[in-house]
């Protein structure tokens, strides 16, 4: 690139102009995004006013809806709008700032798969001791060190400079931020070896848990029948079996970022699996809360839901 031409930031500058993908585009992410917030919303709702999730498993459930719905609302208030107007005059720090505030809520909803994967593990192999482990004072720990966590993985970004990503509207995709002219490579190392950390630990780790817990739940069902068909267990395994498939669809979208790494030339599918792809699960891990809980169906559907399923505003 020549050096008289460079300009920090003009990756994250529109088109000056806005196509007929970019219309399509843009309007797909708002409208999706304001409908994973409005989902999130009613998740939260939810949490809050039945008893069924007062518990472990409910607290870390919402931390990890609110993480869905922080990213939710920047791809809503940033994202789609900068790609259907396509301007030029996009302040390269905002869009960085756009970029670590979505990734720091993103971060947090990913790690909480991990969170909630072990709670299904305990609450099936080890129901007895399941409320003395996941007692208040971890709950809340656990919440604070993923938040924690979050924020340091983003100073990373300042720690070790030219590293920046930010959302590119002309590409429709998250693109790496060149600081000089002559620089050598395309891509962040941050970002890179980031992505493949938290993939790691986060989704590998989410699923050999899972595939233990599935284990013990097939176990249960050939050598105790009475265990099995309990109510309580039941319910367990419900849970459980929503959390694995939100998980798979959280593992493709994250290795999808992994494999299109910022790029900013990617195809549809590569858009709409990686970068979109996280609105899109997190619209089906609202709607999956709603309509794959008989507690949640029957309180936002049923008039004549008993009052013991619900908790009322001033508790």
């Amino acid at each position: 690139m020549n050096a008289s031409g460079f300009v920090y930031g003009s990756e994250l500058q529109g088109r000056g102009y806005a196509t007929q993908r970019d219309l399509i585009f843009g309007y797909i992410t708002t409208l999706v995004s304001v409908t994973a917030s409005f989902g999130a919303v009613i998740n939260l709702y939810l949490i809050k006013n039945l008893k069924a999730f007062h518990n472990a498993f409910g607290f870390f459930w919402a931390v990890r809806t609110v993480g869905e719905l922080g990213s939710d609302i920047i791809f809503a208030i940033y994202t789609g709008p900068v790609t259907i107007l396509q301007t030029t005059n996009i302040p390269a720090p905002l869009g960085i700032f756009a970029y670590q505030l979505s990734f720091t809520f993103t971060y947090i909803q990913c790690v909480m798969n991990l969170a909630i994967a072990a709670n299904r593990f305990i609450a099936v192999c080890y129901p007895l001791q399941y409320k003395s482990i996941f007692n208040k004072r971890l709950c809340v720990g656990v919440a604070l060190f993923v938040l924690f966590q979050a924020l340091f993985v983003v100073t990373l970004y300042f720690i070790f400079p030219c590293n920046h990503i930010g959302y590119g509207p002309k590409y429709y995709s998250n693109v790496f931020i060149k600081c000089e002219p002559d620089l050598d490579r395309d891509y962040s190392l941050v970002s890179r070896y980031l992505y493949r950390v938290c993939f790691t630990i986060a989704c590998f780790g989410t699923g050999i848990i899972n595939s233990i817990t599935f284990c013990k739940i097939v176990h249960i069902r050939l050598s105790s029948k009475t265990t099995y068909d309990s109510k309580e267990f039941k319910r367990d395994v419900r849970l459980f079996t929503l959390g694995v498939v939100q998980d798979i669809l959280m593992t493709i979208v994250a290795l999808s970022i992994i494999i299109c790494n910022n790029e900013q030339e990617i195809s549809v599918v590569g858009i709409l699996l990686s970068y979109d792809g996280l609105i899109f699960i997190y619209n089906f891990n609202s709607a999956s809360m709603v309509f794959c809980n008989p507690e949640c169906r029957r309180f936002l559907f049923n008039k004549n839901c008993t009052a013991s399923n619900v908790v009322t505003s001033t508790k």
